[in-house]
């Protein structure tokens, strides 16, 4: 069977369809499959919208390489097939269609990344665990999880049962000082473990990026929402799908001025922050809900008629403006003043510029350090370990800066040395006369050369 034939894809529930899903898998015959439909229902309990559907996303090509790849139909491996043929078929992916290198140690096997490796092979592992954990849940999998380490779980299971039959007292609280510190986090419990695959931000250090962005507005003929849209993400550091998601009422719960109420990743839809932008946005926004979203609205409302539910931005279709649908507007614009970045970039830019302005208008180690517990409770993380990539960008930009001041040095040197030596040469010098007694020198190379080597 040709690779390619068979394509699972998501498909929303029309307005008009009663369902208790809100979305359905199917392949390209239109069948629908059943236990991906029922995990992305479960997801939607426990993540965001944006979260569940990018963990279906990652499991829709392994899904169709299991349909379609002549292997795999020649062995009738399925996803319901024993963890041995399960762990098999995704080794096989890792290694010819995610280009990574997997290795054997002990109950688990290692996985590597090469240079053709996606950035989305941790989320594909998390997700395809996830997704047999809930099969096996409601009793879809009959068999132990096919991505868990064997031997881990069989240890887990055994002081669990020496718990429950009391040869092992319950712990007391670690405040109550009579348990020993705790000790580093165990080994992990996943079959295949990512090696080298943590999460770093990348700083953008460039002050100049946003006035490109502001020059390809016109150029990329993009519409007043989202040139608004580019603004808020980079004056406020916001996500994009944060902003993409904020309600009139986010809005207007500041005064529609400068702040707007936000959701945080994993808040699953409270608004748990603030993102501050320009004045000149905030003028932007209000002129972008009295023109053309009120075009777009079917009552035509304008911002004082609207409702605290209402989408603050509104796509073409009259619908909440998503992701997917502004995607093709950013890198439209991307085009055009000439620069590969992905839209959450901008985060990171807005972070490096803060920064940069924290450390250059502090006057004390002390402003400097209060500026950055600021950052954190705004930025809303949940570790304040995710400042130190900003950190360690920003300390090694201060060596870059020491590296040019001493390569000006020597090369002033050098300088003043060459012209030290032109100057000698219109002048006999008068050498200094050596020692008597024997020499401690040591002969030089070349003197080495010319005699032929030492003698022994």
């Amino acid at each position: 069977m040709i690779e390619g034939t068979h394509i699972f894809r998501a498909i929303p529930r029309p307005k008009n369809v009663l369902s208790e899903y809100s979305l359905v898998v199917v392949d390209s015959n239109g069948k629908p499959h059943r236990m991906l439909t029922i995990f992305y229902d479960e997801l939607l309990h426990e993540l965001s919208d944006g979260a569940a559907r990018t963990y279906l996303n990652n499991l829709l090509p392994y899904f169709t390489y299991l349909a379609t790849d002549t292997w795999r139909q020649h062995r009738n491996d399925t996803w319901e097939s024993p963890p041995e043929a399960v762990r098999e078929s995704v080794r096989d992916y890792l290694l010819r269609k995610l280009q990574c290198k997997v290795r054997q140690s002990g109950t688990h096997e290692f996985v590597f990344l090469t240079a053709q490796s996606p950035s989305s092979v941790r989320i594909f592992l998390s997700a395809l665990k996830k997704f047999y954990q809930i099969a096996r849940l409601s009793n879809r999998y009959p068999h132990p999880h096919p991505l868990a380490d064997p031997v881990t779980l069989v240890m887990q299971e055994m002081e669990q049962d020496k718990r429950r039959n009391g040869s092992i007292r319950p712990k007391m609280p670690q405040e109550s000082g009579v348990e020993p510190p705790k000790q580093p986090s165990r080994l992990s419990e996943n079959y295949f473990r990512l090696v080298g695959e943590d999460w770093v931000p990348q700083p953008i250090d460039d002050p100049e990026l946003h006035k490109r962005l502001l020059a390809g507005f016109e150029k990329a003929k993009l519409a007043l929402r989202d040139q608004i849209v580019i603004r808020m993400a980079y004056e406020s550091g916001g996500r994009i799908r944060e902003i993409l998601q904020l309600k009139v009422g986010d809005w207007r719960k500041y005064g529609c001025n400068q702040n707007v109420a936000a959701c945080n990743k994993g808040s699953r839809g409270r608004r748990v922050k603030f993102l501050r932008f320009s004045a000149e946005t905030a003028k932007m926004l209000r002129q972008y809900l009295n023109t053309e979203r009120c075009y777009l609205d079917p009552t035509h409302h304008r911002l004082e008629h609207l409702s605290d539910d209402d989408p603050l931005f509104l796509s073409m279709r009259h619908r909440p403006y998503d992701y997917g649908a502004f995607k093709p507007h950013w890198y439209a614009l991307c085009k055009v003043v000439q620069i590969d970045l992905n839209i959450h970039g901008l985060r990171h830019w807005y972070v490096s510029q803060a920064m940069r302005e924290i450390c250059e208008t502090a006057k004390s180690a002390g402003e400097v350090e209060r500026g950055k517990e600021n950052l954190v409770r705004y930025m809303a993380w949940r570790s304040p370990d995710t400042l130190k990539a900003y950190e360690h960008h920003f300390q090694a930009q201060q060596h870059i800066q020491l590296q040019d001041q001493l390569h000006q040095r020597l090369y002033q040197k050098d300088k003043a040395y060459l012209q030290a030596a032109v100057s000698d040469t219109s002048s006999q010098t008068i050498l200094p006369t050596r020692p008597s007694g024997p020499s401690t020198e040591q002969p030089s190379w070349e003197r080495l050369l010319a005699l032929g080597g030492l003698n022994e």
